[in-house]
């Protein structure tokens, strides 16, 4: 595994992020993956995906968002949207990609993202959603939403602006929601979700699942009693496999 850091300008910003190359012969495919809300440093994600991506001859981005820990300025819900764009455009003239196999891998709100960009964006071949927000104006009516923005805010993960959360959080949102986009997808996708996810109900993610375009290449696993992070590592593996086990079908065979 070959790690080279980043720092992709953005407005007047700067966004931090580690792109994981296989030792292969180049170009390679690449997997972008898209947090959730703050998820995992870029710098640990070796373990989590890069790795066997890498063997499998996959390369695989991971970044913060702008306003998130090492990238600058202040989280927005809709530049995080343009971050993405950004990012892609970056990286599709990197010597050691394959431009015309990207990819993204979203998790919890990544999914989110992921799916509002690849329904805008023809340069995605497919893309994988793991415990996906899919209706983003749900998330400040929950419960936990204050609970919520406290995680985020720990230790200064994730700076915004000093405004109502919940009210700025709900009308930026709206301007990027799966639920509004999800008949426009026209590229390859898979879905997992857990029984005992504590955030967002399997049920309704199957039922929203049934929105996606009948004739695409689709598919959803719902594994039993896995939570929202998938924190069991039986779990966990589970998820990876079927992530990895598609990008190994569309990117590589």
């Amino acid at each position: 595994m070959k790690i080279e850091s980043t720092d992709i300008n953005f407005r007047n910003e700067t966004i931090n992020g580690v792109l994981y190359l296989p030792e292969s012969k180049y170009p390679v495919p690449l997997v972008v993956h898209l947090n959730g809300m703050p998820g995992l440093e870029p710098e640990k994600e070796g373990e989590r995906f890069a790795q066997e991506l890498n063997c499998i001859g996959i390369a695989y981005y991971a970044f913060d968002y702008t306003g998130v820990r090492n990238s600058t300025g202040l989280f927005e819900y809709y530049y995080s949207q343009e971050n993405i764009n950004t990012i892609i455009s970056y990286l599709v003239h990197h010597p050691k990609i394959l431009p015309t196999k990207i990819a993204l891998l979203g998790e919890s709100f990544g999914g989110a993202m992921a799916l509002c960009h690849a329904a805008r964006d023809n340069r995605i071949q497919c893309l994988a959603i793991r415990s996906p927000v899919y209706d983003t104006k749900k998330i400040p009516q929950l419960k936990i939403f204050d609970g919520l923005s406290l995680m985020w805010k720990l230790n200064k993960q994730m700076r915004f602006p000093k405004v109502n959360l919940k009210s700025f959080f709900e009308n930026q949102s709206s301007h990027y929601n799966p639920d509004k986009l999800v008949e426009q997808l026209n590229c390859p996708i898979r879905m997992i979700t857990g029984t005992k996810d504590e955030i967002l109900d399997a049920e309704e993610i199957e039922k929203w699942f049934k929105k996606l375009p009948v004739d695409l290449d689709k598919g959803l696993q719902i594994i039993e009693n896995a939570d929202h992070n998938f924190s069991n590592k039986v779990h966990f593996q589970q998820m990876k496999n079927y992530v990895i086990d598609f990008f190994k079908q569309r990117l590589i065979n």
